[in-house]
């Protein structure tokens, strides 16, 4: 077993230079092998990770999955006969934002406060699908799938923080507008996501651009924290409720 631990040591630093070394890096990089897996079997995939309201509805009959509120974030639209490459645009859109948008956020907010955004931003997207179900908007089998919700958080966070720091972000406004609008004019586009992505993405940038700094690293943490909880019983109240009307 020692044998093999040193061996896997010696590949992973063989590797540096061949990995990341950003979290923004590490973002797209994931998101694509996982696109990759899927591509290698569209059904079983789509079909255990995509997210749709009524896996956090019991009342539905649907088994209870809320995990897949995060796992459909790194599922995109597949590709292949009958599907063309539409696909592609899709994941494309996506990871290209995430590069342009998230390398500087990084660099103004550190590599895990990133990870947690992204992360919060994607939930804030599901939750948001969820609760246009619970009210009756859509319908509660529409699924969703895509790190959109994801990338408007950090739309979102970087609005916010540029403008606290003084920096014009009247480019980012019109961005966010435009990518808004086109949800409006192209199908199968969940502009609940987008919608739920950006307020997470600009709460949760706003938090941690107003704790920077070594000395208010624990509050930013907490106040992270409290958004994921926040969020989580935003995910699973629709459930309760539905639980005690029945």
């Amino acid at each position: 077993m020692s044998g093999v631990r040193a061996d896997a040591r010696r590949a992973w630093r063989r590797s540096a230079k061949y990995r990341p070394h950003t979290a923004t890096g590490w973002i797209v990089v994931i998101t694509i092998v996982a696109y990759l897996i899927e591509l290698a079997a569209v059904g079983p995939v789509l079909g255990a990770f995509t997210y749709a309201p009524a896996y956090s509805l019991p009342s539905t009959g649907v088994p209870f999955e809320p995990w897949r509120m995060l796992t459909s974030v790194l599922l995109h639209a597949p590709i292949g006969p009958g599907l063309g490459v539409i696909g592609l645009t899709h994941i494309g859109f996506n990871m290209y934002a995430v590069y342009l948008f998230g390398r500087p956020l990084e660099n103004l907010i550190g590599s895990g406060r990133l990870v947690a955004l992204y992360v919060l931003s994607g939930l804030g997207g599901s939750v948001a699908v969820l609760y246009a179900a619970f009210v009756g908007l859509i319908g509660a089998g529409t699924s969703v799938y895509g790190a959109s919700g994801a990338v408007f958080g950090i739309l979102g966070a970087s609005a916010v923080i540029q403008r606290r720091l003084g920096i014009d972000v009247r480019y980012l406004y019109l961005l966010i507008a435009i990518n808004f609008a086109l949800a409006f004019f192209v199908p199968g586009i969940a502009w609940q996501a987008h919608v739920g992505g950006l307020v997470v993405g600009a709460v949760t940038g706003w938090v941690f651009v107003a704790n920077r700094g070594p000395r208010r690293r624990n509050r930013a943490a907490l106040a992270g924290a409290a958004i994921g909880a926040v969020l989580v019983v935003l995910a699973v109240a629709p459930a309760v409720v539905s639980a005690a009307v029945a």
